[in-house]
């Protein structure tokens, strides 16, 4: 990944925390005053390096890990906005990537009954009781990241 692939990737991150969602290519096309293309295929090259995921067939941020753009039963409360998660573990992730204190709302992928979990100072202070099963074994991710 070279480096003007980096800073979109930062900005990309920075406007997630700043907006709450990830800019399109023309914002970031017009924020580094380029072509829209050469966003456009900056966001194919990080979506090949696994460093943001697209949704499929179009250049349009999916997921910017641990942050979601899609529905899922992943619901965090951090950092004064309401976010998604793409999995358990990602949700977990919301709170540490933003320096701050988080509620998890979400549900359990085998019963459906609702689990809570918060965290506090970096600490899991809701929810340490509670285990979770990673089904799929981590060198598999990628295969197919939106099922994962």
């Amino acid at each position: 990944m070279d480096a003007f692939d980096l800073d979109v990737r930062r900005h990309v991150y920075f406007s997630v925390v700043a907006n709450g969602r990830p800019p399109t290519t023309a914002e970031v096309a017009a924020a580094f005053a380029i072509d829209e293309g050469v966003a456009e295929s900056a966001y194919r090259r990080l979506h090949d390096a696994h460093a943001l995921v697209l949704f499929p067939g179009t250049t349009d941020v999916w997921m910017a890990n641990p942050f979601c753009f899609a529905p899922t039963v992943h619901r965090v409360i951090a950092g004064g906005r309401t976010w998604t998660g793409t999995c358990a573990w990602d949700a977990l992730g919301i709170p540490a990537a933003l320096g701050c204190d988080g509620r998890i709302e979400s549900a359990c992928a085998c019963c459906g009954e609702p689990v809570a979990l918060e965290v506090r100072a970096g600490e899991l202070t809701q929810g340490s009781d509670l285990l979770a099963h990673i089904l799929v074994p981590a060198r598999d991710w990628w295969a197919d990241i939106g099922f994962t």
